[in-house]
Order: structure tokens, then sequence, then C-alpha cells
């Protein structure tokens, strides 16, 4: 599929940009971002639109919207994500699909636009929006799948995908640690939610993707929530809230985070630990945002089975590597011990205006060398 020569040449030329710079504050603060800033809002601000190369069929049951949640980690295992999204019966016809942590020129994907090659593999209507350019190949396993190649457009984002046409879509700027995800990552942009209205004959119904943020405290994730809830507030129409929430339960960021999460995972009952993490939404380390989410009409329970759709790796748990060398090293068999205890309910489905449903989550494509380090989520709603 052709790619927008414009776009490519934007963003490469936007990352160059950004490389003098040590961190976001030194960005922001020098005399190149009055001209920098808007460039970047205008990548970053737009949707971009995928039809399908013939109509899709019509759905299984007139009746119920089957949806499918999934952060595919980039796209990085891309033939594996396609193959499920066609060949697993749970998962195949699925009439709307919110996807997270989705690519659009990187290196570690293959530089695909993966959201363009889904909807053309799958047959469906799809709405793409960046979260971040991407200037460097990403963290943990991405650069060893960028097997030496450079990004292209280098951008991250989230999508839609529909059986029906797509109408309106509008992007929700979402509060977020944007020095950290530059430190880290040196990436530029914010988490964001894509608002999309899906334009089902006779029975129309908005459909909304949102990752939030990992890095920080559960208020954070709570102020993220209720920028979307206050969004929502006056739409009439059913809606599907879905996405990679990051319900992991610990507060990041504080000068006590690593101690208190890693003592968690090593000293809380199993128990109680797993009702911790596989319940976020209640208890009293749970995560606010769902309380904001039930005031604002929307429901989970009907949708979900409490089941992981991640399980923690050493290499990638901040509690772990923020631990100091010496501590870390004392507690390395009990902490591995520990992270094995870790199974997470970082995925949901939520609707509002919806009369019953179902969900499930989909075992067996998740983890190192399968399809995504997340475990799909499906659910069944009827309206």
């Amino acid at each position: 599929m052709l790619r927008d020569p414009l776009l490519l040449a934007e963003c490469r030329a936007l990352a160059r940009a950004v490389k003098p710079f040590a961190t976001l504050e030194a960005l922001h603060g020098s005399s190149e971002w009055r001209e920098l800033r808007p460039r970047f809002e205008r990548v970053l601000g737009a949707v971009r639109r995928h039809e399908p190369p013939a109509a899709p069929a019509a759905p299984r049951h007139a009746d119920r919207v089957r949806v499918v949640q999934w952060n595919i980690e980039h796209g990085n295992w891309y033939e594996l994500v396609e193959r499920a999204l066609l060949e697993r019966e749970e998962l195949a016809h699925a009439d709307v699909l919110t996807l997270d942590e989705v690519d659009l020129g990187c290196a570690r994907a293959g530089n695909r636009d993966v959201t363009a090659d889904l909807c053309r593999a799958l047959g469906l209507h799809g709405a793409w929006a960046p979260l971040f350019l991407e200037t460097t190949t990403g963290r943990d396993d991405d650069p060893r799948m960028a097997a030496g190649r450079e990004n292209e457009e280098g951008l991250f984002g989230i999508a839609v995908l529909s059986r029906w046409p797509i109408g309106e879509t509008r992007i929700l700027e979402l509060p977020s640690p944007q020095e950290l995800q530059f430190g880290l990552e040196r990436m530029v942009g914010r988490h964001c939610a894509l608002v999309a209205e899906i334009l089902r004959p006779g029975a129309p119904f908005v459909a909304v993707a949102a990752h939030l943020e990992v890095h920080r405290t559960r208020d954070h994730r709570t102020a993220q929530a209720r920028v979307i809830a206050d969004a929502l507030a006056r739409e009439e129409r059913p809606v599907v809230l879905a996405g990679d929430f990051n319900t992991h339960t610990f507060d990041r960021g504080l000068w006590h985070s690593a101690l208190q999460g890693a003592s968690a995972l090593m000293l809380w009952p199993g128990p109680a630990l797993r009702s911790r993490l596989l319940r976020p939404d209640r208890g009293p380390a749970r995560e606010r945002l769902f309380d904001v989410l039930h005031e604002a009409g929307f429901r989970w329970e009907p949708y979900v089975d409490f089941l992981p759709t991640l399980l923690l790796r050493e290499d990638r748990l901040e509690e772990a590597q923020a631990l100091p060398g010496p501590l870390r090293s004392v507690a390395r068999r009990v902490l591995d011990w520990a992270i094995h205890r870790g199974t997470l309910r970082l995925d949901w489905i939520c609707g509002r205006g919806w009369r019953s449903g179902g969900g499930r989550t989909i075992p067996g494509l998740d983890g190192p060398g399968r399809a995504s380090d997340h475990a799909p989520i499906t659910a069944e709603l009827t309206a």
C-alpha cells in the first residue's frame, strides 16, 4: 500500500530536529520549539482513515456487536496477530476492534502501516490516531526486532476497526507524563483516546479506543479516565470504551514506589495478591479510574472474566529494575518467585447503553515469541 511521502518526510525531519535536545524541557525551551510545536500538533492531531478493498460481510448476529480489544505490542509479531484475528474462532468475525500499540513506520514492526495492513487483511474500515513520534527503535525487545533497520514515520498509536463505516472521529488528548516518555525513549507526544462514530445501520454507536499511562500513579490514570468520561457525558448513543488501561494498582514515580511495589509482590499472601491484580476495580489498592467510569454510567463486569491479560517479566518490571543493586542481588531469588505471581488484568471492555453482554480472555496468544505480550479479550454486546 502506498504511503504518504509528505508524512514520511515530515516525521523524519521532526525526529532529526529532536536529536540535539537532552530533555523535553530543553526542547520546549528552545528557540526552535515555536516553529516545531505546530508541526508536531499537525502530525499527532491527524486521524488516518482506511477503507476495505470490498464491502465487509454482514455481521453473524444482527442483534449483537462482537468487540475485540487487544494491545498488539506494536505489531512486532504482525503475522501472528493477523493470523489470530483471521483464524481463531473467538476473534474472527469481530464487528469492532480496538487496538493499542499500533505502529506506523516503526522498524520494530517492519516499518509497516499496521492499521492499513490489518484493514486490508480483515476487510474492515479503520481509523488510527498517533500518540507519539518515536525517535529511537524503542525499548525491551524492540531494538532486537528492528534488526538494524531505522524507523520510517516512527509513529506509535491506537486504532478502531469496524465492520460498518466509520463516521466522525476525534482525538481526546489526555494528561500525560510527557517528560518521562521523552526521558525513557525520546518519544514526543501524549496519551490520547480515539473516539469513532460507528455507522451501524439503524443502530449507530460510538467506539472509543484508549491507552492509559503505565509509569505514574493511580491518580494519573484516574485523571485520564475523567477526561474521557467528561468528553462522553452528553453522548446519548451506546458507547463501547475499551483499551489497555494499565490497571496494575501500583503508584509509580514516587520515592518509595520501587520498594512498595516489590514488597507487595514478595510479601502479600497469594490469594490477596491475585485478587488485587485481577480485580483492580475493588479493594483498598483499587484503581480509582473505575469509580470515575462507574459514575459516568459505564459497566465492565458483564464483559470480563477477570483472568490475566499480561504476565510480568523481570526484564520489564519497573519495581524490580528500580531496586538498589545490592538489595536486588540479595532479593533476586525471592523476587523471581514473586514476579511469577504477578498476573495482571490490564485490558478492559466497558459499555454504556447496552442491555446485555458477555466476555472472555483468549488464551495462548500472549507471551515471549507469541503474537503479543498481552492477551486479547472479547465481548458481545446487545443494544
